[in-house]
């Protein structure tokens, strides 16, 4: 089933100005702090670690301590691990709760070794995670573990939020703030402390973050909704199916010509010839369109925060990033107008 015609998500979009080296000693430092010697968990540990992955939070943090003109330092590749580490284990965690029986184009480890080793897998990842960054200080330390208790908010509030049709733009907005966003934030913060940067750029920095976190999510859940398993890398409408009404689906719902169609099979698991009718009717509308325009005021916010930083590489490559983030957005609305 076709939902858009002629998009392509470029292969660079994520790309930042972060020295291959850089990228490649960090690739090693992530497998050797999750690798212990048993052979059965090194394996579950690894295993998104070897599938790959953007490494999208690890380079903002390396971006961000760029701006100090020195190579990354120990301690900066080692924030970087911390972050990624969080994310992979907020991965391992989602797939157990989805039910997803595939991620980045490999088998899923809870498809694999089951619920309750993802779990664990996952928690071990989450304590390496923190292990590193107790190495790297109490600042530093208190960060992650307040990033990871806005990870829980987010994750709560989703999930109170779940089969939902009424729920709020508000809410949305405050899960993803808490469920994404928090981590960009915290990279690129990290990058910065561990980098000696001053606190006004560490600051902004941090909004930048924050700002292009929320941009990411709503153009994610955009993809949820139009994209192919094959542009994913997973089962596409993961979201709508097990009840999570994103901001497509709540601008879809205000929607007179399909509401009264596509409200009915809210509210219930979907799949099959529903779950496809319900993209479908979705597609159908300006709620991509829709979508686009509140993502557009995030990236204002973030440009602004990256223009704080000064003139520079870094700080057009981050204004570059938020911005190819949002053509990509746009090109998918013009490609489902076409």
């Amino acid at each position: 089933m076709a939902y858009r015609r002629g998009a392509v998500i470029a292969p660079d979009l994520f790309s930042l100005s972060v020295p291959e080296t850089e990228l490649d000693r960090l690739e090693e430092q992530l497998r050797t702090m999750v690798v212990r010697g048993d052979p059965f968990l090194d394996e579950i540990a690894t295993h998104l670690i070897a599938a790959g992955g953007k490494r999208l939070r690890p380079a903002l943090t390396l971006a961000a301590a760029s701006l100090s003109g020195r190579p990354a330092s120990e301690g900066t590749l080692l924030g970087g691990v911390a972050v990624e580490l969080v994310h992979l284990a907020s991965l391992y965690h989602d797939d157990v709760m989805d039910e997803a029986p595939r991620r980045r184009n490999v088998v899923s480890v809870n498809a694999r070794w089951g619920n309750l080793l993802a779990i664990v897998a996952g928690d071990f990842l989450l304590a390496r995670s923190a292990e590193i960054a107790a190495s790297l200080g109490t600042e530093i330390a208190g960060l992650l573990a307040a990033t990871l208790a806005r990870l829980c908010e987010g994750q709560v509030a989703e999930v109170k939020a779940a089969y939902q049709p009424g729920r709020t733009e508000e809410e949305y907005l405050y899960a993803i703030a808490n469920k994404t966003a928090a981590l960009m934030a915290t990279a690129c913060r990290i990058g910065a402390l561990t980098a000696g940067l001053d606190p006004a750029r560490t600051d902004a920095l941090t909004t930048y973050g924050e700002c292009f976190g929320m941009v990411f999510q709503i153009r994610d859940d955009v993809l949820d909704v139009i994209a192919s398993e094959e542009e994913l890398g997973k089962p596409p409408g993961q979201d709508l199916a097990e009840g999570i009404y994103t901001l497509p689906v709540q601008r879809a719902l205000n929607d007179r010509r399909v509401a009264l169609e596509l409200a009915p099979l809210l509210g219930k698991p979907l799949e099959g010839v529903e779950l496809g009718r319900a993209r479908e009717l979705i597609a159908s509308t300006d709620a991509v369109a829709e979508s686009a325009t509140v993502a557009r005021g995030y990236v204002d916010e973030a440009l602004a925060a990256a223009a704080r930083l000064g003139e520079g590489v870094v700080p057009a490559a981050l204004a570059k990033l938020a911005i190819s983030l949002f053509d990509d957005l746009e090109l998918q609305t013009r490609a489902l107008a076409s």
